[in-house]
Parts: C-alpha cells; sequence; structure tokens
C-alpha cells in the first residue's frame, strides 16, 4: 500500500483504470495479453473465493481463457474492446467472464 502512494505521489497524478482503447492501441499485443492473464488471474481468484470449496466457477474461467490455440479467446476480447473502446477493460472482461460461466 505505502508503496502504491509512494508511485503515485512519484508520477505526480492518480491512478485510472486502463481503457479497452488503452489495451488495444497503446501497448503492443503481448504486452496487451500478458494484461489480459493478469486480469484473468484476479478475476479466477475472486470467483474462487466467492464460490470455495466449489471449484466449477473458477475451472470455467480457467478453461475459457487459456484453451489452446488461445488466439481466437483474445481475438473475442479484443473485438469486445473495439466495440467499446471507452470503457474499462477489467469491467468488459468481467462482463465476458460472467456471460462465458455465470456468476
Amino acid at each position: 500500500m505505502i508503496l502504491a502512494v509512494v508511485t503515485l505521489l512519484a508520477l505526480g497524478k492518480g491512478a485510472a483504470a486502463l481503457t479497452a482503447d488503452d489495451v488495444l492501441n497503446k501497448m503492443p499485443r503481448e504486452r496487451g495479453t500478458s494484461y489480459l492473464d493478469g486480469n484473468v488471474e484476479g478475476l479466477a481468484t475472486a470467483r474462487w473465493i466467492k464460490d470455495k470449496p466449489d471449484g466449477t466457477g473458477v475451472n470455467c474461467i480457467y478453461d475459457w481463457y487459456f484453451q489452446q490455440p488461445k488466439n481466437p479467446v483474445v481475438d473475442r476480447i479484443y473485438a469486445l474492446f473495439g466495440k467499446y473502446p471507452d470503457q474499462q477493460a477489467g469491467a468488459l472482461m468481467f462482463v465476458l467472464l460472467k456471460e462465458e460461466c455465470g456468476e
């Protein structure tokens, strides 16, 4: 927590959530995919905490996102981001995962 505050003060501005446009157009695809990976991990962890000991939801998230080949899933996410470029990327991921795996 302290490190985050110090970092924000050093940057001289408040933190803002990344928009879909940020991920689509301001990050190289490899970095954007890494961002998506982290977002999925966070949402999957939250789902596990909510549902435990039932792992159905978290397994659905992992099975959907990390399926092979992974490119069709990432392409679908990027298409959604393209439709809603001003929306927060994390919120769009939540909506998509809710659609795929329920609450």
